[in-house]
C-alpha cells in the first residue's frame, strides 16, 4: 500500500506541477488529490518536502520516458531502413507523452534551472546523438552533416508540436503525415 500511495502521490504532483507550477501547487492539494487526509501527516511519510517531491516527480518522469522512447533503430521490421518519416511521426508521438515534463520545464526553468539541465540532457543531448547516428547510418539521410540535419528534425519538430499542443490546431494545416513526409524529404529521406 506505502507503494501505491507514492505512486499515487507522484502522479498528482506531476499533474498540478504541470497545472500549477511549483509555487502554485500546495502539499495540501496534493495530499486532497490523492485522497490523503490533510495534515495529518500521511504525504510526509513517503516526501521529507515539496521539494523533494517535486524533484522526484522529475527524475520519475525522465526514467519512464527513456524506458518509453523507441530505440533508435535505422532498420524496419522488415530488415530494411525505415522511412524517416516513421521516425518524425513517432517523434510527435513521443512529445505528446512528454507534455506535462514539457508544461513544469517551462514554468520552472528560470527559477529551477536544474530541472532544465536534466531535461535538456536526457531529451535534446541525448535525443540529438540518436538523431545524427541514425541519419549517419542511413547514408543519404542527412547530408555531409547529420548533427546539423538532426538538429534541424529536432528542433522542427518540437516547434510542431508545440504550436499543435499550445494553440490547439494544426500548423498551416499541416497534419502529421504532411508533415512528417516533408521534412523527410528536406533531410533527404523517406
Amino acid at each position: 500500500m506505502s507503494g501505491d500511495t507514492r505512486a499515487r502521490i507522484l502522479a498528482e504532483a506531476l499533474r498540478q506541477f504541470a497545472a500549477r507550477g511549483f509555487d502554485g501547487t500546495t502539499i495540501s492539494s496534493i495530499e486532497r488529490g490523492v485522497g490523503l487526509a490533510e495534515g495529518t501527516g500521511s504525504f510526509y511519510r513517503h516526501f521529507p518536502s515539496k521539494r523533494a517531491v517535486f524533484d522526484a516527480v522529475v527524475e520519475h518522469e525522465l526514467a519512464r520516458l527513456r524506458a518509453i522512447r523507441p530505440e533508435r533503430e535505422p532498420r524496419g521490421a522488415d530488415g530494411g531502413t525505415r522511412p524517416l518519416s516513421e521516425r518524425v511521426a513517432d517523434d510527435l508521438r513521443f512529445l505528446r507523452e512528454v507534455r506535462p515534463l514539457v508544461e513544469i520545464l517551462i514554468r520552472e526553468r528560470d527559477g529551477m534551472p536544474h530541472v532544465a539541465e536534466r531535461v535538456r540532457d536526457v531529451l535534446v543531448e541525448r535525443g540529438l546523438a540518436g538523431i545524427a547516428g541514425d541519419l549517419a547510418t542511413c547514408g543519404e539521410r542527412g547530408g555531409e552533416d547529420p548533427a546539423a540535419a538532426a538538429t534541424v528534425l529536432l528542433c522542427a519538430t518540437v516547434g510542431y508540436f508545440l504550436t499543435t499542443e499550445f494553440f490547439g490546431e494544426l500548423p498551416g494545416g499541416v497534419d502529421v503525415e504532411r508533415y512528417a513526409g516533408t521534412l523527410a524529404r528536406l533531410l533527404g529521406g523517406s
